[in-house]
């Protein structure tokens, strides 16, 4: 399976137990807006990624925070698309959003809350699967916005075309045991 350039399996191992760990004590974010908490899981990807890899958090705050790339290897400002990465967290098993169609490497934190911690003991959030793929423009299609005004709505964003078939073969990171039913992660 492809990784963007000096990205190794075991920074992706490491940065997922540091997703765990630091999310743990957030769950109830999730319990009350779990998109929001799809957001953090994705900002501690960052953070994993940016402290054990070669790929580090964009030095303008701007840009870390609201444009794109998240990271880039050796801290580049303006890094081309094979040397950028995006760090989206989801409980969906393949669906990607974006506010943006940039190209370049996406790293997709897939989790599942266990408040149980059967899946994991001592881990009630579980990183079951990472998906690390590289798109281009013309993998993005516009999802529009249903915002109006007085209505409400969100704000527009991307979806990847087909993504079960892009996704496939790109998983970096898959927790054994772990099968998808109805479309959620579930015990195999």
């Amino acid at each position: 399976m492809p990784l963007p350039k000096n990205l190794l399996p075991i920074h992706i191992e490491k940065a997922v137990e540091y997703v765990e760990k630091e999310t743990a004590e957030l769950i109830d974010i999730y319990i009350e807006q779990a998109n929001v908490f799809s957001a953090i899981v994705g900002i501690f990807g960052v953070k994993g990624l940016h402290a054990v890899s070669p790929y580090k958090k964009h030095k303008h705050p701007d840009v870390a925070q609201q444009r794109f790339p998240d990271l880039s290897l050796q801290g580049k400002l303006n890094p081309p698309p094979r040397e950028a990465l995006e760090s989206k967290g989801s409980i969906r098993p393949w669906a990607i959003q974006s506010h943006y169609n940039h190209p370049g490497w996406y790293v997709v934190w897939r989790y599942l809350i266990d408040t149980t911690e059967t899946i994991k003991p001592g881990c009630p959030v579980v990183i079951w699967r990472v998906d690390v793929v590289y798109l281009t423009q013309a993998n993005w299609k516009y999802e529009g916005s249903g915002a109006m005004e007085g209505k409400g709505g969100r704000t527009h964003t991307f979806g990847v075309k087909d993504a079960a078939k892009t996704l496939a073969g790109h998983a970096a990171y898959a927790l054994p045991g772990i099968a998808i039913k109805n479309q959620r992660p579930v015990l195999a």
